[in-house]
C-alpha cells in the first residue's frame, strides 16, 4: 500500500452505496498482537453522511488482477534440488515432467506463474508418486 492508492468502502448503515476514498497515510509500525500496520484513508463524503464509529468495509486494491493457472497443492511437486515441478499429459497414459514457477498458496490451490498453461491436463493426485518413480533406482 501507499499513499495516494484508490480505497473503496461500503457501510453497514448504507447498504448498497460505495464511497470513494484515497490513502492518505501508511503507518510504518506493525502491531506485534495483531501484525496489523494502520492506514489513514480520506473518504470523499459530500453529503457529510459518515460518523465516527460506524461500522465499514474498506477495499484496497493493491495490484492490478491478475488471471493466472491455479492448481489443487498436491499437483506441485517439490523437488530435491528446490523447484517445483508438476506432471503434464496429454492422453492420460504419458507424462511428462515440467519445472513451474509457484506465486500465492490458498490452502487447496497454488497459483502457477511459469511452465504450464490454461487447459492443460496437469496431474493432481499421484504427483508425488510419479516424481518417486521417477528418482527410483531401476529395479530388476
Amino acid at each position: 500500500m501507499r499513499p495516494g492508492q484508490a480505497v473503496s468502502l461500503t457501510v453497514l448503515a448504507f447498504p448498497g452505496r460505495t464511497y470513494s476514498a484515497r490513502v492518505a497515510r501508511v503507518y510504518a509500525a506493525v502491531d506485534p498482537a495483531t501484525h496489523r500496520v494502520a492506514v489513514r484513508v480520506e473518504i470523499a463524503d459530500p453529503h457529510a453522511e459518515l460518523r465516527a464509529g460506524m461500522l465499514a468495509e474498506f477495499s484496497i486494491r493493491v495490484a492490478p488482477a491478475l488471471q493466472t493457472v491455479a492448481i489443487p497443492v498436491n499437483g506441485a511437486v517439490r523437488e530435491a534440488d528446490g523447484t517445483t515441478s508438476v506432471w503434464v499429459t496429454e492422453d492420460r497414459r504419458h507424462f511428462f515432467q515440467r519445472t513451474v514457477t509457484t506465486g500465492e498458496r490458498d490452502g487447496q490451490w497454488v497459483q502457477i506463474l511459469t511452465g504450464a498453461r490454461p487447459g492443460e491436463l496437469i496431474v493432481s493426485d499421484g504427483a508425488v508418486f510419479l516424481s518417486n518413480q521417477l528418482a527410483a533406482p531401476p529395479s530388476d
